[in-house]
């Protein structure tokens, strides 16, 4: 029996994700604060629209903050900003979490619930590794194209309460979700379509559908994929041997989509690098393998990567 109370939530990050997820949650009767950047006061003249084949919608007014307001406290503070903006993670979370909050990290790569727990050690920290197609296409409009599944899990024991009201919430705004036991083998696992279909977008400036469609870049695509299983086995977490068939098919099947780093890239924005390549060849280095092809890729995102 879990505490049935809806939860509250704060989204720091009102972006593809922040802003599709904050939307499905207060459909489901949640209290969802947003805390937007750039388009802070769009939103609070013309609210929050999600275009989506759940159903479009249209919040407003919404209750959406810029990082320097005060802010009430809330249950749930997820980060949906990206990882370029890590930096800032401490002083941004600093004012939104106490005793007892939970930290629910929707962002992508390796290592990040470990430094969260070890910055905010009174807190509970819990990974949502998300599986949607969404794009941010102007101030406060996101476009939901495919998926949306959240995969939660806990760093340590403490979130275990935690995992059936977080569940609950988002079933209620018709998200589906599922619970890993293991946070390590479900980073990996993301990795294995994120490390190949985000840097292959960027460098051979398709998007998955191209991708899957040219025979060599899909080549390409399955040997990072199996390096990235090599990874993920020499630190513990070995992927089932259908695992990668699986994904591929389901990328077979996804809407055509432009990654996030395609878009990050065509925006001129910085890549997320570090916590997508560099930490998980890092991890492999530590256990003993290398992933040459995904070595290669991180070195030529990187010199994309460096200003003009």
């Amino acid at each position: 029996m879990f505490d049935s109370t809806p939860l509250s939530f704060t989204i720091l990050g009102t972006g593809a994700l922040g802003g599709f997820y904050g939307s499905r949650l207060l459909l489901g009767g949640a209290s969802v604060r947003f805390i937007a950047h750039s388009d802070v006061d769009w939103i609070r003249a013309h609210g929050l629209r999600v275009d989506s084949p759940l159903g479009d919608q249209h919040h407003q007014p919404v209750e959406v903050y810029a990082d320097s307001d005060p802010i009430p406290p809330s249950d749930v503070v997820c980060i949906a900003l990206k990882t370029t903006q890590n930096a800032q993670l401490p002083d941004l979370l600093a004012p939104l979490v106490g005793e007892g909050t939970v930290i629910l990290n929707f962002q992508n790569g390796l290592t990040l619930e470990e430094e969260l727990a070890a910055r905010f050690p009174q807190t509970t920290v819990i990974a949502g590794l998300c599986f949607l197609c969404s794009n941010k296409v102007g101030p406060g409009h996101i476009v939901h194209l495919d998926y949306g599944r959240v995969s939660l899990a806990a760093l340590d024991k403490r979130g275990g309460d935690w995992l059936p009201r977080l569940q609950a919430a988002f079933a209620a705004g018709g998200i589906e979700t599922d619970v890993q036991p293991s946070l390590r083998a479900a980073r990996w696992r993301k990795l294995a379509w994120n490390i190949p279909f985000n840097g292959l977008s960027v460098l051979l400036d398709r998007n998955t559908d191209a991708i899957m469609a040219d025979p060599e870049a899909r080549v390409l695509a399955e040997r990072l994929m199996q390096e990235v299983a090599d990874g993920a086995a020499a630190c513990g977490v070995p992927f089932d041997p259908d695992f990668i068939p699986k994904l591929l098919t389901i990328t077979e099947r996804m809407a055509p989509y432009a990654p996030s780093m395609r878009l990050d890239f065509q925006a001129k924005r910085a890549l997320e690098i570090e916590y997508m390549y560099r930490r998980p060849l890092r991890e492999a280095t530590r256990h003993g393998v290398r992933l040459p092809a995904v070595e290669t890729i991180a070195s030529q995102l990187s010199i994309l990567d460096r200003p003009a």
